[in-house]
């Protein structure tokens, strides 16, 4: 008989064959894996009792979504955008029982940092709103309310600057903005609990400007101004330092990074701290100017005041006892009358004053006034400048180029300003540049470019052209 012998190739041949069939065999499916955080996100507590909250179950619950800004301690201002998630409301209606003006709801942070909010605060938005174009307060202004956001620009929060959760108070509309110490981040507890009684601090001097007792402890958290004292027995008091207190109302600058006076402080003049009962303690401008360590305090070793010193007390280093005055109610900053500034007369901007033309290589040129501009979607960018980190505030530059429609085969811009200062940067290192800013100078109609990573020559001041070559 004959026998078929196999190539000495075929045999390898086969292997690598059984090899492919089995790889072609159908395997289990693998099951994504979930960004979405698993387990308790948020712990809610009640007088009755609580529970915990997993992700699933807190977007089980009703959504709030809406554009949510804030403007800092310093003045800058952080441009609205789109937060979802679930209204503060919602989440204390969740624990049953009641709810109303003898309450509050203490937010709690990973890190531990809590702020505490009224009745009034969850119940109907009552905090005080900015608009985003000036920083100027709203009176009146459209209905606000408190979220805790699990969503925001359409994706999760950002776990590595704002956590799982965020507390964030919102509008309708992207027309205004709140304090930044009401934004609480990286949020994992609310706790539902009675309140002591309100309280109404009257502070006083070139203007009036009473501070409610919500006011002041989000004044004194320590996102905000809040600092801390220690008493020779060991006892740690918590509050806001004096000399901030008497800038709210020493001249009309009552919000701003320089509305502490320091001319008039030199100058000299004396503060009376008042208690409940009339008795008075004066210390004059120079002990107290920029003194972190005499402070109005509200909380006393992690809790409210004892009964003899609440609702505030004068703590701090080189007062003696008896200047140490409690239950304050009344505040009064003795600033010469003279002093006393007159509001200045601002005249009214035209519609279209300032105006900025794109020229060039486009497919239409266009001249933008003023009023043109600030339609636009205003944003706020941190740049690093001459002086260090700087706030600007104006409008994306790129968008601005698109309108105008690139041609092809431009490369390079040049930005001309109004003294004839021109500066020419490549058009791809523009385009690659997401935070390029056309942003607003103080004088209403002039603009500056700001150009993150780019030399801050090419920043022109008071640009009023930019060609496309």
């Amino acid at each position: 008989m004959k026998h078929t012998r196999f190539p000495i190739l075929v045999l390898p041949l086969l292997f690598i064959l059984s090899l492919v069939v089995s790889a072609c065999e159908a395997k289990p499916t693998e099951t994504p894996v979930s960004s979405e955080p698993t387990g308790t996100v948020l712990a809610l507590v009640g007088p009755n009792g609580g529970h915990a909250l997993s992700m699933t179950d807190l977007k089980a619950l009703p959504v709030t979504e809406g554009q949510g800004g804030i403007k800092s301690s310093t003045g800058a201002i952080t441009i609205p955008e789109d937060f979802k998630g679930v209204a503060l409301k919602d989440l204390v209606a969740s624990l049953g029982g009641t709810f109303d003006a003898s309450m509050g709801v203490t937010i709690t942070a990973e890190d531990g940092y809590s702020m505490t909010f009224s009745y009034d605060q969850i119940e109907n938005g009552a905090f005080t709103a900015y608009d985003p174009a000036n920083g100027n307060e709203l009176t009146p202004h459209d209905p606000l309310t408190a979220i805790i956001a699990y969503e925001h620009n359409g994706q999760p929060l950002d776990s590595t600057s704002e956590g799982t959760l965020r507390l964030v108070v919102i509008s309708a509309k992207n027309d205004q903005v709140v304090d930044g110490h009401w934004s609480v981040k990286w949020v994992n507890k609310i706790e539902v609990a009675p309140v002591g009684q309100t309280w109404t601090l009257d502070l006083s001097g070139a203007i009036t400007s009473p501070v409610t007792r919500d006011s002041f402890q989000s004044c004194g958290s320590p996102s905000c101004h809040g600092t801390s004292w220690q008493d020779e027995n060991g006892q740690n008091w918590v509050g806001v330092p004096l000399w901030l207190l008497v800038g709210e109302v020493d001249d009309s600058d009552s919000h701003t990074e320089n509305a502490f006076n320091h001319a008039l402080a030199d100058a000299g003049y004396t503060i009376d701290v008042v208690g409940a009962d009339g008795y008075k303690v004066t210390l004059n401008s120079q002990d107290i100017k920029e003194n972190n360590a005499i402070l109005v305090a509200f909380m006393v070793n992690d809790g409210e005041l004892p009964e003899q010193y609440y609702p505030l007390r004068l703590v701090g280093t080189g007062l003696d006892k008896n200047q140490m005055v409690g239950q304050i109610t009344r505040i009064t900053v003795n600033v010469p009358s003279a002093s006393t500034p007159t509001p200045p007369t601002v005249a009214a901007v035209p519609e279209n004053s300032g105006s900025l033309t794109i020229t060039g290589m486009v497919n239409q040129e266009l001249t933008l006034k003023d009023a043109d501009l600030r339609a636009m979607d205003i944003i706020t960018i941190t740049a690093q400048g001459k002086d260090g980190p700087q706030d600007f505030q104006g409008v994306l530059l790129n968008p601005i180029l698109d309108n105008a429609g690139i041609q092809a085969g431009a490369t390079k811009l040049t930005f001309s300003a109004s003294d004839n200062y021109s500066a020419d940067v490549n058009l791809s290192d523009v385009r690659d540049c997401p935070k390029a800013l056309l942003a607003f100078m103080d004088t209403p109609g002039s603009y500056m470019i700001v150009l993150p990573d780019q030399p801050t020559s090419t920043w022109v001041k008071n640009v009023i052209q930019i060609e496309v070559k």
